[in-house]
């Protein structure tokens, strides 16, 4: 491929906002392998509370920094944006400390059957066949990844699927909030979500116990957790903001690839050849989204590129 079809391949607006989710899936995979060993050293609801918290204060740095006005308050979509994710978040969390990260991301990866569902009605955006093939390519990916436990874990389980029918209805509304800034975006949610975690702990009576980040590595790890937390929330809101949400929210499935390889490789559970196809799938699943440019086009730039260089020679 030449430099100029390179440029154009990753040009595409839709590639670009794969690359994204992409990025997005590698830090959230990560978070939530920080959150699962942190689950051993403290309360969830108090690691959710911590983990908002500094992404509020990332987000607000970037905003301000920006010289972006990051407090806005008067726009109803936001607050639902906002609400529904911090619900999605704290059942997220609670999932997290309780069931290896790879479970948790097998159920929450099912955002995009729903995302795919809902968008042809709210959005116009309905999935074509490139999705379909993605999205059931990386369900039965999952499926093989993680067959021994889906269904196990109770709430745990039941917590996670509403974690992924709250995120679905996230990525639509992020959707209709592409124009606005990302920073602004992650900064009223992790705020607003800060606050809603500090009413619970002391509604539900919960000691808040600092104490595990006496130690350096619980406070390196909780460090990691609020940075890749943020990079992650910022990397999807401008995926969405950028490509058609189908598309967008089948690339998510790449966040389970990773899980599963700190699963293994960091958790040491045991790895099966099924699993080793399983996780080939999830990947394929994400590449096969990423759309080749048109020949015709290409070649019609690099045609006229040529000829404006021999006018300008």
């Amino acid at each position: 491929m030449s430099s100029t079809r390179f440029t154009r391949f990753i040009g595409s607006p839709d590639n670009k906002a794969i690359l994204w989710m992409v990025l997005g899936g590698f830090d959230f995979a990560t978070m939530a392998a920080l959150i699962h060993a942190l689950g051993k050293e403290c309360d969830w609801l108090i690691l959710a509370f911590l983990r908002m918290f500094l992404s509020f204060v990332f987000a607000l740095t970037l905003a301000v920094r920006a010289g972006l006005t990051p407090i806005v308050l008067d726009r109803p979509l936001l607050w639902l944006r906002s609400f529904v994710g911090c619900s999605a978040m704290v059942a997220t969390f609670y999932a997290l400390t309780r069931l290896p990260i790879s479970d948790v991301a097998v159920i929450t990866e099912t955002k995009p059957i729903w995302v795919a569902l809902l968008a042809g009605y709210l959005l116009g955006e309905a999935a074509g066949k490139r999705i379909w093939v993605s999205i059931v390519m990386g369900m039965v990916g999952v499926v093989l990844v993680e067959r021994t436990h889906i269904g196990n874990g109770s709430i745990a389980g039941l917590a996670a699927l509403y974690g992924a029918l709250a995120g679905a209805v996230v990525m639509i509304i992020l959707r209709k909030l592409r124009g606005l800034d990302p920073r602004v975006i992650v900064t009223h949610f992790a705020g607003t979500a800060s606050l809603t975690c500090l009413v619970l702990i002391f509604a539900l009576g919960k000691d808040f116990d600092l104490s595990f980040m006496s130690e350096t590595k619980n406070l390196l790890m909780l460090a990691g957790v609020g940075i890749f937390g943020t990079v992650g929330q910022l990397a999807m809101t401008k995926a969405f903001a950028m490509g058609e949400a189908p598309g967008v929210s089948a690339a998510g499935f790449i966040k389970v690839g990773f899980s599963a390889g700190y699963d293994i490789f960091v958790f040491r559970y045991a790895i099966e050849l099924i699993t080793l196809l399983g996780i080939t799938l999830i990947l394929g699943s994400t590449a096969w989204l990423i759309k080749p440019p048109a020949r015709k086009t290409m070649e019609e730039v690099e045609v006229k590129e040529e000829a404006r260089g021999m006018e300008t020679g």
